[in-house]
């Protein structure tokens, strides 16, 4: 039972962090999460232990645990990671991506859509997240899916990050637009240069707020 509640804790504490429910520099009171989720102490430390062991959350003398801040060095270390990777990907995505994945696709871009236009960013935020998970299972690469996931908790991060800006969501929608359309015409080349817009625009968003948040 205690592993289990740690790794609930563990979970929630994660999503409200990559969500931006929970923003750099934001504290995290053991307590305080141990009341929210209705158990004990010990397994909401345990996974403030985790939390930290994963480079999400760090302690603080005489604050505790606080949300870490990625340096600008970070972000653009990780942009340029995601942008090597992504772009390995593309000519995978166009020879192997299936019919049923691309309207799956062009679903999420509807929903985002009808997300955006209430201005519920939270749900733009997990939009975008099921867009970029869902392009990257389309290389059909076991390989290449094991490397980026073990990146997609600070993907999910930044993206939320970049969406959080003013023009984040309308921008990011029109790039994912692009994406497809050069899917749809099984054009690598092309698929390439908007993944490198699309990351120009994102990484160009997300040092914008960081500039003020962090």
């Amino acid at each position: 039972m205690s592993n289990s509640l740690r790794y609930k804790a563990h979970q929630i504490i994660k999503d409200k962090i990559i969500t931006f429910e929970l923003k750099p520099g934001d504290e995290i009171r053991e307590g305080g999460i141990a009341k929210e989720l209705h158990m004990g102490r010990t397994p909401v430390r345990e996974a403030l232990l985790m939390l930290e062991h994963e480079k999400l959350i760090e302690c603080r003398a005489n604050l505790g645990y606080v949300v870490k801040k990625l340096t600008r060095k970070e972000a653009e270390d990780y942009y340029a990671l995601r942008e090597a990777l992504e772009l390995f990907a593309a000519p995978l995505i166009v020879e192997r991506i299936t019919p049923k994945t691309v309207k799956e696709l062009e679903s999420i871009l509807a929903a985002s859509e009808r997300y955006a236009e209430k201005n519920d960013i939270g749900k733009v935020a997990e939009c975008n997240t099921e867009f970029h998970k869902l392009l990257y299972k389309a290389t059909d690469s076991d390989a290449f899916v094991e490397l980026i996931f073990q990146l997609i908790d600070k993907i999910r991060w930044l993206l939320a990050m970049a969406v959080a800006s003013k023009l984040g969501p309308a921008e990011a929608l029109e790039d994912h637009s692009r994406i497809v359309a050069a899917i749809k015409k099984k054009d690598a080349e092309v698929l390439k240069e908007e993944i490198r817009i699309h990351l120009r625009h994102a990484k160009e968003r997300y040092l914008s707020i960081a500039s003020v948040l962090l």
